[in-house]
């Protein structure tokens, strides 16, 4: 798709979001906690909400995002040619450097203030989990005024930390309070008019603008609790580590596969393979259960290298065998992998098919590795189909 025409649709979805938002957290499970609805996991999120600091969820898996206008968005992004996405990504940050004015909503909306969101709210989401934090806080870097959009952004920012931390690496948790000083430090002069010492005269402040002192006063207090949510956030990724709870970092790495799978255009299937696999690795899981784990993996690596190669095939107009030895063999004949690149992917698939367990395992020990090693050959192989433009 050209710039220009992606752009002109993106902004559509942008003012759409302006008017009518479609972002929105929802308890998801586990619905067999003791006392525990998706009603009552909602009706705490709200109690939530209106505190700060939040309080970060260690299992990130409690509430799930959603948004139409999300999935639209990165559609477009996945037609722009991967040489015209930096500016893509640039234009669309104009919301951000120029503080694009809120929207009154006549509704019961979250985020809000003061009666108003602002798609600043969706473009932070899209950022994030596109893998573009870095560029969304530049963009925080050119603003002179607190405005009521960007209280919009950043209470969108404390939700994606408090509800779904590991979308941030732990060194980018580190990094956001130090990136987010500059809004602050501008947010801070527009809270006060005049300041002096005791028994001395009051010195005006010559950067006081008239009518910015609430915003600044919540962005102030918003990047505080940020500052608290990253700290808490970091802990928890250094507790999985010590305790050898379930590695965060390849939680967030499913995230990013789920992200690729969509944004090219692969088969809901595929999603639902994973979901499927996810469904069987539960902690009770019984010894059946997890050999289902193992075919569900299975048929979506598979399905992975199947897709893609029918996609790299229509494009030069020939044809290949619809079968799992003869996509691989192609897909590694183009190019998208080395030779022992082939022949790692073809063992971990006869591993995934062969139903026995080692000796020296247990089942679940056998299905964490196989599964772990099966998000991370993804986020690598669908890096690889994104880097060259494939899409299916």
């Amino acid at each position: 798709m050209h710039l220009n025409e992606a752009m002109k649709k993106a902004s559509q979805i942008l003012e759409e979001e302006q008017t009518q938002p479609t972002i929105s957290y929802n308890y998801k499970g586990p619905i067999e906690a003791p006392g525990w609805t998706v009603a009552t996991g909602n009706l705490i999120l709200a109690n939530e909400r209106r505190g700060r600091p939040r309080p970060v969820h260690e299992d990130p898996k409690l509430y799930e995002f959603k948004s139409t206008n999300f999935d639209l968005l990165v559609k477009i992004f996945s037609q722009v040619a991967e040489v015209d996405r930096p500016e893509f990504l640039s234009q669309l940050l104009e919301w951000v450097r120029k503080a694009r004015p809120a929207q009154v909503l006549r509704a019961v909306y979250f985020p809000i203030y003061q009666g108003c969101t602002s798609a600043l709210a969706l473009l932070a989401e899209f950022c994030v989990r596109t893998g573009h934090l870095k560029e969304l806080l530049e963009a925080t870097t050119v603003l002179t005024l607190p405005m009521a959009s960007l209280v919009i952004m950043l209470m969108e920012i404390e939700e994606m930390i408090a509800l779904n931390f590991n979308l941030f690496s732990d060194s980018e948790l580190e990094s956001i309070p130090t990136a987010l000083n500059h809004l602050r430090g501008i947010a801070v002069l527009q809270t006060f008019a005049a300041r002096g010492e005791v028994g001395k005269p009051m010195k005006p402040n010559p950067h006081y603008v008239r009518g910015f002192e609430a915003a600044g006063k919540e962005i102030v207090a918003a990047i505080d609790g940020i500052r608290e949510e990253c700290r808490k956030a970091r802990y928890f990724y250094l507790k999985g580590a010590l305790q050898e709870l379930p590695n965060l970092e390849i939680e967030s790495d499913k995230l990013k596969v789920e992200g690729f799978l969509v944004k090219l255009g692969f088969s809901k299937d595929m999603v639902r393979a994973l979901d499927a696999a996810e469904n069987d690795y539960k902690a009770t899981a019984t010894t059946f259960e997890l050999k289902n784990c193992l075919g569900h993996l299975r048929s979506f690596l598979e399905h992975l290298h199947r897709e893609a190669a029918k996609s790299v095939v229509a494009k030069v107009g020939a044809t290949v065998p619809d079968t799992w030895g003869d996509a691989t063999l192609y897909l590694r004949q183009q190019g998208y992998f080395t030779l022992q690149h082939e022949r790692f992917s073809a063992s971990l698939y006869t591993l995934l098919s062969d139903e026995s367990v080692h000796p020296l395992t247990t089942d679940r020990e056998y299905a964490r590795l196989l599964r772990n090693v099966v998000i991370e050959y993804g986020v690598m192989f669908l890096t690889v189909l994104d880097k060259r433009g494939v899409k299916i």
